[in-house]
């Protein structure tokens, strides 16, 4: 069984503290669908996207990335595969989201790497799923921005039952190995009970950035080289892509509303895209860790 170093111990009670704040944001102001679209891309920007910003720190941790040629190379690499990412997203919308799902529960497992795998496993599915076993026309709604209308209905609905099936797993292994006494298994019933609460956005900023992120950043500052090159360089991507976003969400606030559809769309695309290569590099250094444990 997994131990709760002090360390985790840190990040789990960000995660619970920011889940109240977050909850109490919701239940007190209530911001619709639009405005908490509008909201997603700062605390991203602030909170999540410094995490993603180490991505060529941990490239030249992997790999001799030690001349500008082959930093060249690994950034076209990057911009390539989200490139591919979105084209099959253009040309087989369910298709790429279904794929983008299953991939980002494969991901979000990396946040209970230290513990049993059946808490991976439901840590993984759980992040991607819980919202969508209690708000499953609301999530639909949002994956018609990704894919078909009866496309997502379907694929929400598949998401929704997979989430019921592992939330038994969960409350199974937690009863059974005493799993509720560990870090992982307060955090995925965090997740559950927030899912319950908040709207599948304010959820998702909720998880992405107070526990994911955190938790990457802390683990990848650990691995790479220069520390602080890489946290210099952090900033400086996080602050740009932040005004980038500030422009953004003042594109779509002035916009009408049938552009605003499209413009949320892209976003959403834009950023799935995006994070694939984010994925694939960050669990490469996950096993490359584990391979040196």
């Amino acid at each position: 069984m997994a131990i709760m170093t002090p360390a985790r111990t840190w990040q789990t009670a960000i995660f619970v503290l920011a889940a109240i704040g977050v909850s109490l944001v919701w239940l007190i102001f209530r911001p619709g669908v639009e405005a908490q679209a509008i909201l997603l891309a700062p605390m991203v920007c602030i909170l999540g996207l410094p995490h993603g910003a180490l991505d060529l720190a941990i490239a030249e941790r992997l790999w001799p990335l030690d001349t500008m040629h082959r930093k060249q190379i690994f950034l076209a690499l990057y911009l390539g595969i989200a490139a591919a990412v979105g084209l099959v997203w253009l040309v087989l919308p369910s298709v790429g989201l279904t794929a983008f799902l299953f991939y980002s529960a494969w991901h979000f497992s990396g946040d209970w790497v230290d513990d049993r795998r059946i808490m991976q496993a439901t840590g993984g599915i759980s992040a991607v799923a819980a919202p969508v076993v209690f708000h499953q026309a609301e999530v639909a709604t949002l994956f018609a921005y990704l894919a078909p209308v009866e496309a997502a209905r379907i694929i929400a609905s598949a998401t929704a039952s997979l989430g019921m099936i592992t939330l038994a797993i969960l409350i199974g292994a937690s009863l059974a190995r005493s799993a509720n006494r560990t870090r992982a298994a307060v955090e995925q019933s965090a997740i559950w009970i927030l899912a319950a609460i908040l709207p599948p956005l304010l959820y998702f900023i909720c998880y992405f950035c107070f526990l994911h992120s955190i938790r990457h950043f802390d683990t990848a500052m650990g691995q790479v080289r220069d520390q602080k090159r890489a946290l210099k360089s952090a900033l400086l991507v996080s602050l740009v892509t932040l005004l980038g976003a500030a422009g953004l969400a003042f594109i779509l606030m002035q916009a009408d509303q049938s552009r605003l559809s499209l413009l949320i769309q892209l976003v959403f695309v834009g950023l799935a895209a995006l994070t694939v290569p984010h994925m694939v590099l960050v669990d490469r250094l996950r096993a490359v860790r584990i391979g040196q444990g």
